[in-house]
Order: C-alpha cells, then structure tokens, then sequence
C-alpha cells in the first residue's frame, strides 16, 4: 500500500536526482525521492564546469556552496608527462559570455549540500531505502517497490518516474536498454593526497589533464590541502597487471611531471579503482519515465561533463515533467523533447572525448592555433559554453581536420610514446 501522495518519484540522490527534486519541489510540485546510501558517501567527479554555475544559481543553492568552501577553478590545462609542455585554457578567454570559473569538489560533501537543498525545498527525502522493482503503466500511473536498510519493504504510487540512479543506470539495466561504447572501454585507478606541490593565487584550483604513453592522468587540487589524482587507462595497457596500489605508485615514480607534483605528499585515502566503460542507452524515455544523468548516459570524465550533464538533464527533464503534469499526457512521446535536447549534448561531447584519446588530438591541444579564434572556441567547450553554438561547432569542424592532418604531417611536436602506445592498443 502506498505511504506518500507523489507526483514524481526520483531513483537517487546524487546531482541528477537531487536537482531535479529541488526544482520540481520549488514549483510546488509532490516530490519523493529514494537513496539507497546514506550520506556523505565518497565519489569521484571532483571538478566542475563553470557552465553548471548559472544553473546552481538558478536553483537557489550557490550560497550554500559559496559558503562550503570549495576551491574556485578559473581554467584547465594540459601537461606533457615530463612536465616540458604545458597549455592553459583560462575560462575568461572563451569566446562566448558566461561564468568564469567553477568549483573543485569533494563528492561527498557536494552531493550532500545539494541533497539538502533538495529536502528543504520541499522534497521527501529518504536515505537508506532502495528501490528493488517498478512498473510504468500508461493508464494507471507508476508503482515502485522499496526497501529499507531493516529489509522491510512497501509499495509507492506516482505519477511519473526519473531513474537519477548514476552509473548502476537501475532502470536501463532492468529494460534492457544499455550498451556500452567499445571505443571508450577504459578504468580509473586513484587517490588523495595532501602536501602535493600545488600553484598559488588564481591558478591554485586549476585541473591539471597530464597526458602519457599509458593514457591520462586527472590532477584536482581540492580545498584544505587535499589532492584528487587518478589514471584513465584502457584494460590492455595494464599488460596483465593490477590496477592496484603498487601499480598506482609506480606510474607516479614514471612519470617526472607528476613525480615532482607529488613528491613528499602524503596519501590519505586508500588508492581505489572503477571500471570507467562510457555507455548510452537506447532511449532515455518511455511512458511515465525519464533517465537523467549517468543513468542515461556516461561519457569518459577527460574534460569534467558528469556533473554538468546531470545538472543540465535534471532542468531539461523537470520542464518536461512540468509540461506532463500540468497536461494530464504522460505517453513517451511527451518527454521526446527532453531526449532528443539531451543526446544531441551528449552526442557533442561523446564525439570531442574520442578525438582526445587520438594522439594527434592531444598535440593539438597542447598546442593550439589562434586563427579563426579557435583556441577561444576550444576553451569555450571545455568551460560548457556553447554545445548546439555554430560558430563553436564551425570551429570544431575546422580543429577536428587539423586533427586529421596532424596525423599524417607535423603541424605539431610529437608526445613521446604516445603514438606507439595508440598502435599497439
């Protein structure tokens, strides 16, 4: 029997899900939302996109996460392993108008301030209840079933139903619906740190990408001294071995760049790893159902999407839950426009990811050309400005043949061993 008069039901409480209620709940809209962990509870997605800020304003919570302290990112830059190269895209030389900087994270305190605003904004909140099996009836409305950390379990009633359930993607696993992307079939292996060797002043909260033979690494100076650092590797580079701490150390100790940056700090965190498989689903739609964030979608994290992608989904998805509401039409077909939004912003990043992980790409970024404004677009797209722009997509069009013939002539030095590494891969 149902115990809660909702109109939407939300599977998650991380920033899809919670943004989601927040907004709903704002609009005086029923809103419960179900989170199987209680929080704060770690993960990673550490660094923001200055395009999210905008939308944190919107919802009323930036003060909260002002006053949480969280370090300003003002650009990213990329590092060659040795360190020898270096290019930086401060946000402010964008070529579109929008927020300059963004925030460099702890997950587990982000995800809890956002979970929080979604409560007091009016959404029923429960931690510790998983949901275990739903149905989405066209006609008679939607029906979950939860279950408590006691192993007690009821039925809940809705109207509408969003899966915000991250990467376990609860409903695309149980209809079937995911498939993963066999060119992005990558792990993370990684840790914190504290006394790592960081800048000071305005670039103090930059995201280093640090590009070597076996991949990337992430460099994310968080508030209080503590540094996030990861690998992205795909499985055959690890040629047998164990992504485990003895491998993490030993790529460090390899590579000179992060050798120095490190060097002296202390670990604090046991080093973990995640499969990092990038996967779409074959609808992020279906009567009384949406899919937002990483349970639609998970794209590589090479330039900082996840969270924006949630963020974004969770507004495009509250307007379409708004507009079936208030129109009593729940059928698939209502919610088209939301999916339809949401792959073609997916789709322009799934594609601009991909062309990273080609050696040639990466050169380029390390050494990017002025003409036609195209360092400017470049970091426009990294800051999450302008995805759908045509002058950004005109002037991706033109990097991406630059690309092209940077593989096959020098119009940029070589990455030591990264090319060797992409053939035998």
């Amino acid at each position: 029997m149902s115990e809660t008069n909702a109109e939407v039901i939300v599977i998650g409480g991380g920033p899809a899900g919670s943004v989601l209620a927040a907004k709903l709940a704002r609009a005086s809209r029923r809103v419960t939302l179900f989170e199987k962990e209680q929080f704060p509870r770690f993960h990673i997605g550490e660094s923001l996109l200055p395009c999210s800020v905008p939308l944190f304003e919107e919802l009323g919570v930036r003060p909260e996460l002002d006053r949480a302290g969280f370090l300003r990112k003002y650009a990213a830059e990329f590092v060659s392993a040795d360190g020898t190269k270096r290019k930086r895209y401060a946000f402010a030389d964008g070529m579109l108008p929008g927020s300059e900087s963004a925030y460099e994270v702890e997950r587990a305190e982000f995800d809890r301030v956002l979970l929080e605003h979604a409560a007091r904004s009016g959404a029923r909140v429960e931690q510790g209840v998983e949901v275990v099996g739903f149905r989405c009836d066209a006609a008679d409305g939607v029906e979950v079933t939860v279950r408590d950390a006691a192993g007690n379990q009821r039925t809940e009633r809705a109207e509408i139903l969003v899966d915000a359930s991250g990467q376990h993607a609860f409903a695309a696993k149980k209809l079937g619906l995911r498939e993963m992307d066999p060119e992005l079939k990558h792990f993370a292996v990684f840790s914190h740190f504290e006394g790592a060797v960081r800048e000071r002043g305005v670039r103090e909260g930059d995201i280093s990408i640090v590009l070597t033979p076996l991949g990337w690494w992430w460099v994310i100076p968080l508030k209080g001294d503590r540094t996030s650092a990861g690998l992205v590797t795909s499985a055959r580079a690890l040629g047998g071995r164990k992504p485990d701490q003895a491998f993490f150390e030993q790529q460090i100790a390899d590579t000179p760049y992060l050798k120095q940056r490190f060097e002296g700090a202390t670990r604090v965190m046991p080093v973990r790893s995640v499969s990092d498989y990038s996967y779409v689903t074959r609808s992020l739609i279906g009567d009384r159902l949406l899919l937002v964030g990483d349970a639609g979608a998970f794209i590589d994290p090479v330039f900082s999407t996840g969270v924006h992608i949630a963020v974004r989904g969770a507004f495009e998805a509250a307007a379409s839950v708004e507009r079936a509401l208030s129109d009593r039409r729940f059928v698939a077909a209502r919610f088209r426009r939301y999916e339809r939004r949401m792959r073609r912003f997916v789709a322009d990043y799934r594609r601009f990811v991909k062309g990273f992980y080609r050696p040639e790409f990466a050169e380029l970024l390390l050494h990017p050309s002025d003409v036609l404004d195209l360092r400017a677009a470049i970091t426009s797209l990294l800051a999450g400005h302008g995805t759908g722009h045509f002058g950004i997509r005109l002037r991706l069009a033109v990097f991406y043949l630059l690309a092209w013939l940077n593989r096959r002539w020098m119009l940029t030095p070589r990455l030591p061993g990264r090319r060797e590494a992409a053939a035998e891969r």
